[in-house]
This record gives structure tokens, sequence and C-alpha cells, in this order.
């Protein structure tokens, strides 16, 4: 069972920082730093309960955690669908998992279990925590601490200023603050292993798409996997600027729409949703 300790502010603190400094529609690149309550207290941490309901322990260093710290959600159009699409039965696959969000979501719906991949052995252990203070069942999580790609060996993760930026291969959007040599492996290696299929997945990596894909092509193949949430830049009229990326869904039975956001704008990045086709 999680107790508070002295990595995080009290829950009375914690919700009259919020209330003061990280309030819905801030801007989330000015709510960074709490100087002075942190030369009383020390850096710590503040606990929020999302809105779909599990708790989540925020660094305001780190730019997704800030926005959860102001809007208890991250990426809402994701996860409403998420939550609408996720069953008791599903077992979910977070590929690029961050700290954790996604797969903390997965496991609030109640899903059968998570397998979260993260490379980077700091952020896999920010994620344990973000388990921990859930109090959810081991058995129904594992954290693989790997990087996805078409191969096996080791190769180099780029380390962003913010942990989400962090990924393989060049990524014109990324702050580059570091390097770490790292594990890779194919999706389907990791599955032949471990004996496990996934039904839905999230892909949130940064430009290496393909790479994942091109090394998931038994499991893009497989019937069970029905539902692949995955980010993707775009050129200006919105569509996919990888067209391996529509052809390799195309070519294993998957549609693939476009997530639009609450605003309604486009970015240089979008979510897009590929369900299976019904026979």
């Amino acid at each position: 069972m999680f107790t508070l300790n002295s990595k995080v502010y009290s829950f009375g603190l914690g919700y009259l920082l919020r209330k003061l400094y990280f309030r819905p529609g801030f801007p989330i690149g000015k709510a960074r730093r709490l100087s002075w309550i942190e030369k009383i207290f020390g850096r710590r941490n503040i606990l929020v309960r999302t809105i779909p309901g599990f708790l989540f322990s925020c660094d305001q260093r780190d730019w997704l955690q800030r926005n959860l710290l102001c809007n208890r959600v991250h990426e809402l159009e994701v996860t409403t669908l998420l939550k609408a699409k996720l069953g008791a039965s599903d077992i979910f696959f977070d590929i690029g998992a961050n700290a954790g969000y996604f797969s903390a979501l997965a496991l609030a719906c109640g899903v059968s279990r998570v397998i979260a991949f993260e490379p980077d052995p700091d952020t896999c252990n920010v994620m344990r925590r973000q388990f921990a203070i859930n109090d959810w069942d081991p058995s129904r999580w594992r954290i693989a601490q790997l990087g996805l790609s078409d191969r096996e060996g080791y190769q180099d993760l780029i380390r962003g200023s913010d942990a989400g930026e962090s990924g393989f291969g060049d990524w014109p959007y990324r702050e580059v603050v570091g390097r770490l040599r790292v594990k890779v492996g194919s999706l389907n290696d990791f599955c032949c292993r471990y004996e496990i299929r996934p039904t839905v997945i999230k892909i949130d990596v940064e430009g290496w798409e393909f790479p994942v894909l091109n090394g998931a092509d038994k499991i893009l193949n497989a019937p069970e996997t029905r539902l692949i949430i995955f980010e993707a830049e775009i050129i200006p009229t919105g569509q996919i600027k990888d067209d391996r990326l529509s052809a390799i869904f195309k070519k294993n039975g998957f549609t693939v729409t476009h997530i639009p956001r609450p605003s309604g704008t486009l970015k240089v990045t979008e979510n897009f949703c590929a369900i299976r086709e019904q026979s």
C-alpha cells in the first residue's frame, strides 16, 4: 500500500499549489518552478487525482506532468477514445510509455494486463511510482525497459529536455540534452518470447513509428490486435507525412482516421486511430 513520503507534498499543500499556480488554461510552458516553496520544503512532487480517476505524482519540471497539474488530463481526445474502447478482456501495450499516463489510464479502465515499453531507466522508475501510488496488483502490469525497433541490439536513446521528447533517430522538435545506450528489440520477438499478444496498442515514439511497426508485422496481422492509437508527423493539409505508415496499416487490414483535438487546431504531430476492418 502506498504511503506519502518526503518526495510528495501533503495533499493540502499540493491542492493549494495547484489552485494558485497550475490553473486550467494556464500556459504550460510558464508553469515551471516553485523556487520559494522548494527552498522551504525541498523539491517534491505534487499528487494529482486525474479526471479519469487515478492518482499521478507530478514533477513540475516535466511538460506532461505540468499539464496534468493544470488540467488533470493529458491529451483529452486520446483519453476519451481509450476510455470508450478499453474493456476488461483487453491487453494494452503502451509503446513509448514515458511517465506512464496512458498505462495508468488503461489500468484504471480495468483492462486485463498492461505492458509499458520505455527504454529510459530513470523514466521507468517514475512509472513504477505512479503504479505504486494507485496500489494496482503487480500481476496486471509489467514495465519492459526496452526500446522497440525492427532489429535486436543496442542503440543510442537521445534524451530530450522533457522526457516525452526522448527517442531514437532524427527528430527536429527535440532539444537534445544527452544520450544513453539502451537495449532495443522488435515487438514480434517480445511477444514470441513472453507468449503474450496485445489487443490495443498505443504508440508515441517521436518519429520512430516505422521501425516499431516494421518489427511488429506478426502482431499487426494477428486478428486479436483490433485498435492502435499512434502519433505521427503531418503535412500542412493534415495527412500523415510518412506514407509507409499508412501503407503498413492498410496492408494489415486497418482503417486509419485522425483523432481531432478539442480545439480543432493542427500541430506538427497529430494522433491517429487505426481500427481493424471487419471481414
